[in-house]
C-alpha cells in the first residue's frame, strides 16, 4: 500500500499491539474471517464456494493455451462477493499487457511470460473444453470468465452508477497519498511537482502553495550562496 505519512502507521501500530497484547485476538481475527466467508457463500453460493475454484490448469499447462483461467475466476470472486473493483481491473490489466503470439508454439510463448502475474486475458478463440473437462460445471466457469472478461477489458467503462447497483460502490478510499491517488509515486516526481515544475496527481491548494514556499526556499538560499561567493 505505501506510507506517506506516520499517521499512515496508526492502523497498523494498532492492529499489532491488538495482536499482541489481546486475549480474544484470535477470536477477533477468526470472526472477521467468517464474516467475509458468508458473504463469499450469500453471494457466490455455497456449492461454488467449495468446488468452483478446483480441477483447474495452471497458466503452465498447455489446455490453458497462456489463459489464466484460475486467476479471472478468483478476480469475477472478488467482484462478486467483495465489490474490488478498482483492485480486479488493475489485475485484469496485467493479463492484458501479457505477450503471445498465436504463431509461435505454446512452449515458445510460455518463457515470455513474466513469473509475477503469469497468464494472458480471456480469448474467446480459445476452445476451453479440454480445460474444464474436469470442473464441476464447465459452462457456469466459461460464463464467469466470459463476464469478468467484459467487465474489466481497456475499454470497458462501468460508472458509479452501476458500481453502486453491482454491489461494487467504494467503502473508503485506501490510498495513503490523496494527492497522487492510483499513482507509483517517485521521489524525483513529488520534489518536481513540489516546486512546480512539473505536474502530477491532480495538484491541491495546499501543494501549490508549498511549492511557492519551496521556491521561495530555493531562491533565498540561491541568493545566499552567490552572495558568499562574491566575498
Amino acid at each position: 500500500v505505501g506510507l506517506a505519512r506516520s499517521s499512515d502507521l496508526d492502523e497498523v501500530v494498532e492492529a499489532a499491539r491488538i495482536y499482541a497484547e489481546e486475549d480474544n485476538v484470535n477470536d477477533l481475527v477468526k470472526g472477521a474471517e467468517n464474516r467475509l466467508k458468508d458473504l463469499a457463500i450469500q453471494k457466490l453460493g455455497k456449492e461454488w464456494c467449495e468446488k468452483g475454484m478446483l480441477n483447474i490448469p495452471s497458466f503452465y499447462e498447455e489446455s490453458s493455451d497462456g489463459l489464466a483461467i484460475g486467476h479471472m475466476l478468483w478476480l469475477h470472486d472478488c467482484l462478486t462477493a467483495y465489490g474490488m473493483y478498482e483492485f480486479a481491473k488493475d489485475r485484469y490489466a496485467n493479463l492484458e499487457t501479457a505477450s503471445w503470439n498465436k504463431s509461435k508454439s505454446f512452449e515458445e510463448n510460455n518463457k515470455k511470460v513474466g513469473p509475477g502475474n503469469p497468464g494472458r486475458m480471456y480469448d474467446s478463440s480459445v476452445d476451453l473444453t479440454a480445460a474444464l473437462s474436469n470442473h464441476y460445471n464447465p459452462e457456469l466457469a466459461k460464463s464467469k470468465l466470459i463476464e469478468v472478461h467484459n467487465w474489466l477489458k481497456k475499454d470497458a467503462k462501468v460508472s458509479e452508477g452501476e458500481q453502486a447497483t453491482l454491489g461494487w460502490k467504494q467503502a473508503y478510499n485506501l490510498s495513503t497519498w490523496e494527492e497522487f491517488p492510483g499513482e507509483v509515486a517517485q521521489v524525483s516526481t513529488i520534489i518536481l511537482a513540489r516546486i512546480g515544475l512539473r505536474k502530477s496527481g491532480g495538484d491541491s491548494k495546499k501543494a501549490v502553495a508549498e511549492a511557492k514556499v519551496m521556491r521561495g526556499i530555493v531562491r533565498r538560499t540561491s541568493s545566499m550562496l552567490l552572495s558568499s561567493d562574491e566575498d
